[in-house]
């Protein structure tokens, strides 16, 4: 299987598209290789440590076949696209992205419909509280399963093959999902887990200060290693997939209400059946994962 580009294109330098071109050097595909950052300085470290072509955000016109990977905040996504909006042959280029939230990108291409005949959406579920290149990992998206989204304009079959051959070279799995459904699922299995892990780092923070982690184990510091997450990042997926998040906190306060009035009615059988239900699901769905 090999993957039909010319050139590869990030546009974003951090934990994801670092990852992405260290991951392309280890493997040492065939094609030329460059990438953008707003902060041209890490541009230009990315050109130092041999992943990039170009020195420089300033790109010659590409005009062979290009895959534009775009990671990035996702709300950034229009101060990125201009980046490299000059600089390719759009009947030569197809447009991915990164992001965990695609409202605000579909908002986008609705207004650009140049751009959506050209646009598959790929969410790669693989990260780390850590951001920046500094942090980035080749091989980061080995056995990882990567979402491809076409937008209804883009279902093109030769797109999403060309899209899907790159992220299996890379290492990954990959499954279809539609945008809408997209929002609707990561709402409540990574978005849902980040709000709660920074809402609890900040009642703990307010209730014990300085003693939060002296007295915890290590259990709590792992529960709540997400809320170190990229502010920057998540403020963004707060903001873009408002209405599907705040339905999946409505969701998760009934169940908190749940144990809550279990726990006040004392009633011990009832609370153990409760607890063995959940744990027993639980085991039953990872195990079926595996």
């Amino acid at each position: 299987m090999g993957v039909s580009f010319d050139k590869i294109l990030v546009v974003g330098i951090g934990l994801i598209g670092g990852s992405i071109l260290k991951t392309i050097k280890e493997l040492n595909l065939s094609f030329e290789v460059y990438g953008v950052d707003q902060n041209e300085e890490v541009t230009t470290h990315a050109h130092n440590l041999g992943l990039i072509k170009n020195r420089s955000n300033d790109l010659e016109k590409i005009n062979e076949d290009c895959l534009i990977i775009f990671s990035v905040p996702s709300l950034s996504f229009e101060e990125a696209f201009k980046l490299v909006n000059n600089c390719v042959n759009k009947e030569k280029v197809i447009f991915t992205d990164t992001f965990s939230s695609k409202s605000n990108l579909l908002d986008f291409l609705e207004r650009n419909p140049e751009v959506k005949q050209r646009f598959v959406m790929s969410h790669p579920i693989v990260g780390s509280e850590k951001s920046s290149i500094s942090n980035s990992v080749p091989f980061l998206f080995r056995d990882k399963l990567v979402i491809l989204s076409p937008v209804e304009a883009t279902s093109k079959k030769e797109n999403l093959t060309k899209l899907k051959n790159f992220w299996e070279v890379i290492g990954s799995k990959v499954s279809l999902l539609a945008p809408e459904e997209h929002d609707k699922l990561f709402s409540k299995t990574s978005h849902l887990p980040h709000v709660i892990a920074y809402a609890l780092m900040n009642f703990l923070e307010k209730e014990l200060g300085k003693k939060v982690f002296y007295y915890s184990g290590g259990s709590l510091e792992s529960y709540t290693r997400i809320a170190s997450s990229d502010p920057l990042m998540w403020k963004d997926i707060m903001v873009s997939n408002k209405g599907e998040i705040l339905d999946a906190i409505k969701g998760f306060k009934s169940s908190l209400k749940e144990i809550s009035e279990l726990m006040e009615s004392g009633d011990e059988k009832s609370i153990l059946e409760f607890l063995r239900i959940v744990k027993e699901t639980r085991d039953r769905l990872v195990e079926k994962d595996d």
